[in-house]
């Protein structure tokens, strides 16, 4: 059974995409969820690599497109790095195709960088119960 972070423990929350705007209101978003803190701030696939692994989350949040090391070949790095991370990918398309490469590479949901607020949350502990998003 898989283990899930107690009521009282705060969900530790990485945010990795190219976009600065995106990344800054996914990290301000993450900030003000109740039981939530965002513990790192990446905006490539190399840097994501660099940081996560010093800094662990629980969960993070990745676009799939971007430069350089896109987030699919980011996910199946971290995951062999890092197991017990969470992944949660962010697409502006539902890409099917994108997508089941994602979970492929050990990404454990997806959502539309469209979602609302509620549905970013939901997801996150979706993703820490053991159930894809």
């Amino acid at each position: 059974m898989k283990s899930t972070p107690l009521a009282s423990t705060t969900i530790r929350i990485a945010v990795v995409d190219d976009d600065e705007t995106i990344r800054s209101t996914l990290a301000e978003a993450v900030g003000h969820f109740e039981g939530c803190q965002c513990v790192g701030i990446y905006a490539s696939g190399k840097e994501a690599l660099a940081g996560i692994p010093v800094t662990p989350p629980d969960v993070v949040l990745m676009d799939i497109n971007m430069p350089g090391m896109n987030g699919i070949e980011c996910v199946s790095h971290l995951k062999a790095l890092l197991p017990a991370v969470e992944i949660v990918m962010l697409t502006v398309y539902q890409d099917t195709d994108s997508v089941l490469k994602s979970l492929g590479a050990g990404a454990n949901g997806y959502l539309l960088k469209r979602a609302e607020r509620e549905e970013i949350l939901a997801a996150i502990r979706q993703v820490l119960a053991g159930g894809p998003r």
